[in-house]
């Protein structure tokens, strides 16, 4: 994967997808929507391709807005930024290919129309050079909306959504991770429980890692797992996973083991964390029962006298 200096332009078209696709890298809906109402779906394709081979796809694209609107498709590439969940856009390197360069779309490069409620399919197709490089390389297929009626105008004012193009080249790429920290709340009172994951990739793939959580208690005994399926996490970038245990009662020391593998299975890291669990409210209305009881008992020997009559 190669990263390429940003241009002005390239800078500027950026600053207006970045919003589209904040969405995939914060929630990861089923669709995009902007605010002059042009909605895209879905909102990311994951590929693996070999060298020399093609794969093709469709994108949904619908004028949900009050009025027709001219629409053109480009194809942009980003990469990761390191040490967080965020991407930079980037630009062209002279005699280097990448994803803006594998992906045709089959619709005019001048856009086209699409009425009030419109839908169309546009189809594009990847197609991986034979000196691909191994590993991820990642682009975004975009679509700028204006309004239809200021076509013959110099300047246009529109918005933009992406749709994110994730392609892998088999090879010797990795799929490695590391957890930065794995934590809970030191005390509570009750459940439901959750952990934080804080996971980074290492590898030079993009990857989903997915686990399990598995809490212990005070004699080892295993009282409850919890699945961990975290979001696509890129290359030198991190990622926040948060799993949640729906416990309720709980009492005394516990443990929690975190064990997370890549999509083959292997092993990407193990972390543990202890917490412990006291019913504050819990007790304190016990006691108070008790207080209860017994004063009653105090009361009822005080102020009733019980005797027995034996008759002859």
């Amino acid at each position: 994967m190669n990263i390429y200096p940003m241009t002005h332009t390239r800078r500027n078209i950026a600053s207006i997808a970045i919003t589209a696709l904040a969405a995939f890298f914060l929630l990861s809906p089923l669709f995009s929507q902007a605010a002059t109402g042009l909605t895209v779906q879905p909102v990311k394709f994951l590929y693996t391709v070999n060298p020399g081979q093609s794969v093709t796809g469709n994108i949904s694209v619908t004028n949900a807005g009050g009025s027709e609107a001219l629409v053109t498709p480009s194809v942009q590439d980003f990469v990761p930024t390191a040490g967080s969940s965020n991407i930079q856009f980037v630009g062209k390197a002279p005699g280097v290919t990448s994803v803006e360069d594998w992906v045709a779309i089959q619709a005019p490069p001048q856009g086209f129309n699409l009425k009030i409620g419109e839908t169309r399919q546009v189809r594009f197709t990847i197609t991986a050079p034979k000196d691909a490089e191994p590993g991820s390389h990642f682009g975004v297929v975009l679509f700028r909306a204006t309004d239809a009626s200021e076509a013959g105008q110099s300047l246009k004012v529109g918005t933009q959504l992406g749709v994110l193009v994730l392609v892998t080249i088999p090879g010797s790429h990795l799929e490695k991770g590391k957890i930065d920290s794995f934590t809970t709340k030191g005390f509570i009172q009750k459940g439901p429980v959750s952990f934080d994951v804080m996971f980074e990739n290492t590898g030079t793939a993009y990857f989903q890692p997915q686990g399990t959580i598995t809490i212990t208690n005070l004699f080892g005994k295993m009282v409850g797992t919890v699945p961990v399926n975290g979001q696509i996490v890129l290359p030198s970038g991190n990622r926040d996973i948060t799993a949640t245990w729906p416990a309720g009662f709980l009492l005394g020391p516990y443990t929690a083991s975190l064990s997370l593998a890549n999509s083959a299975g292997d092993s990407v890291g193990t972390a543990t964390v202890h917490f412990f669990a006291l019913p504050i409210w819990y007790i304190l209305a016990v006691i108070a029962i008790l207080v209860i009881i017994y004063l009653i008992i105090i009361f009822l020997k005080k102020k009733v006298n019980f005797s027995v009559s034996l008759k002859k």
